[in-house]
């Protein structure tokens, strides 16, 4: 892989959003998906797909073969940047290496290097950054000490 073709070193990149299409539900409330989208900027992504079905069929002999039937699509040179889905989560990069997301209300700031690596998270309660979402119950629980 080339360089000019390799995701760049931000911690934006490397990027995916998977998205499925929605068919229904089953007759027990389980959900079903249609065909699979994947988008990201890694041009290695296809071959991955391809060699994980490649794998599947070999671990299920019995079987048919596995069939990857995910759409892949590959931006290359791109760094992610904005993920908004309905009215609940709004993802953004704020500055090189910060993230802000909001989910529902609660508002979650990610410093990371340029690996991705995160190196600071902050959370804030419904009320600091964003109002509490009417209708919504918010708990927090810490069950692991500070590392």
């Amino acid at each position: 892989m080339s360089a000019s073709s390799r995701p760049p070193r931000r911690a934006g990149s490397p990027w995916r959003i998977l998205v499925h299409e929605w068919i229904g539900a089953k007759g027990g409330g389980g959900i079903r998906y249609g065909r699979a989208y994947d988008v990201s900027n890694d041009p290695a992504s296809p071959a991955r797909g391809a060699e994980t079905a490649r794998r599947l069929s070999e671990i299920r002999p019995g079987l048919p073969p596995f069939e990857d039937t995910t759409d892949r699509t590959v931006i290359e040179g791109t760094e992610f940047d904005e993920l908004v889905i309905g009215r609940w989560i709004h993802l953004e990069q704020m500055d090189a290496g910060v993230w802000h997301i909001i989910i529902g209300g609660v508002v979650v700031t990610v410093r990371a290097d340029r690996d991705g690596r995160p190196r600071r998270v902050d959370v804030y309660g419904p009320g600091d950054y964003d109002g509490p979402v009417e209708g919504c119950a918010y708990s927090v629980a810490w069950t692991a000490d500070e590392g």
